[in-house]
């Protein structure tokens, strides 16, 4: 089989082997926070572990911005190239990475400013608060790499390079890894040293392709800066459910943070840091896929091939629910000796984040084909959609999960509110479809 590439009519089998790629990317990206968390559990311990899995909520608003634009761009810079306009796609090109830079460097101040606050309005308790200062002030710093490396992801899977997204992925986890390794396990810097490590791999992965793409030979390149409100204003609607995502994934994970702290301790917290690290793992199969859906849907679009748009959501759905079982029976089964990497050390800790974790699974029965639907509607331009989507699995049914099952169920409750939150999506998503019908969009 030759090379895929976003013109091309896609299978199920086809979808699969075009998202391997950014399916790596999402892998070895994940490895970040998993090997920070894995360094910190096991050579400084479970108060500078939840400090850390507290104070990253936030920060993950601010590399939402670099995802929004990112998406939303390849959206419509694949629409650019679907029409034949190789020209606009790359003004389009240099208008996204121009804005998103600048913004990443006036939020980098306001974040590092702010950190002490920041900290107090996660909830961390008086004594975790310095803890949570000195990484999150240290990663503030590297945070407009990240947002560049955010955005990067999609726009080289628009080029149609997604292997070396995949190639860069794996230098930068292979830097930071070996970085956590040095600054915690032998030089014992603490906090600073995986602060510091994370934030190296972060520069790593925004310079390579920002290089890359200043190439003139390159199928997608910078192109003379023009401003153009209407195609910044369309970057941000289109990509406005990954900001969503982002956002939400901060304020709700500071609730869980919350409610498992009264309801569950310091152990809460590092449980459900743990639930999020190997969820994260198999999540980013989902995500990987729904990335490089995208601008796949969007390209069609532009060349007005809804007999491939309705083949391609056809074949999405049916790998996704495949996925999905597969990795729902895998986090159940495998949920103790997964854990035992992480909190291995206390009985108490691992099972409760058994617990969380296999109840947690069910999510991934239902998760892929609510991912797949939201990043398919921003290829299809339908930001609303795409947005409906993303805000019920993401806050709306999490933030209402989280205020009343805990009071019901306990610990338990808040367990639930993700599959919960999935199944909500996936209604809405069966009826945004029925609208597509209706109006003959597909």
């Amino acid at each position: 089989m030759g090379k895929i590439q976003i013109s091309d009519h896609f299978t199920a089998s086809r979808i699969l082997l075009f998202a391997l790629p950014s399916i790596g990317m999402q892998l070895v990206d994940n490895t970040y926070q998993v090997a920070d968390g894995y360094f910190i559990s096991n050579y400084i311990g479970s108060s500078a572990f939840a400090a850390e899995n507290l104070i990253f909520p936030p920060l993950a608003v601010v590399m939402g911005i670099g995802l929004m634009f990112g998406s939303g761009a390849a959206a419509l810079i694949s629409q650019s190239l679907g029409e034949g306009n190789r020209e606009k796609a790359n003004r389009q090109l240099s208008l996204t990475v121009t804005i998103l830079a600048a913004l990443g460097i006036l939020t980098a101040v306001l974040i590092f400013l702010l950190m002490p606050w920041i900290s107090r309005m996660t909830g961390a308790p008086e004594e975790l608060v310095p803890s949570c200062v000195e990484y999150g002030r240290i990663l503030a710093l590297f945070l407009p790499f990240q947002m560049l490396s955010s955005a990067f992801h999609p726009l080289l899977i628009t080029a149609d390079r997604p292997g070396l997204g995949l190639w860069v992925s794996i230098l930068n986890a292979s830097a930071n890894i070996l970085l956590d390794w040095v600054a915690v396990a032998l030089l014992r810097w603490g906090l600073r040293g995986a602060a510091m490590a994370t934030g190296l791999a972060w520069l790593v992965s925004a310079l390579l392709p920002l290089i890359w793409f200043a190439g003139r030979q390159r199928p997608l390149h910078y192109g003379p800066f023009r401003w153009n409100g209407g195609d910044l204003g369309r970057t941000c609607y289109n990509g406005a459910s990954e900001m969503v995502d982002a956002v939400s994934y901060a304020l709700i994970a500071m609730l869980f943070n919350g409610q498992l702290l009264k309801y569950a301790g310091e152990n809460g917290v590092a449980a459900y840091a743990v639930s999020e690290y190997v969820g994260g793992v198999f999540l980013a199969i989902f995500f990987g896929i729904s990335m490089s859906i995208t601008p796949v849907v969007g390209y069609h679009l532009g060349q007005e091939n809804r007999t491939e748009l309705r083949s391609i959501r056809k074949a999405g759905f049916r790998l996704m629910c495949l996925l999905g079982l597969a990795m729902a029976a895998g986090s159940f089964l495998l949920a103790r000796p997964v854990c035992s990497i992480f909190v291995g050390y206390d009985l108490e800790l691992m099972d409760l984040s058994v617990q969380a974790l296999r109840v947690i699974a069910f999510s991934f029965l239902l998760g892929g084909l609510t991912t797949f639907s939201s990043a398919f509607f921003t290829g299809m331009g339908d930001g609303t959609g795409s947005l409906v989507v993303a805000a019920l699995k993401s806050f709306a049914i999490p933030l209402v999960g989280l205020l009343l099952l805990p009071v019901w169920l306990g610990t338990m409750g808040i367990w639930l509110v993700t599959p919960l939150a999935e199944a909500v999506a996936l209604i809405a998503v069966i009826v945004i479809l029925a609208l597509y019908r209706k109006k003959d969009i597909l």
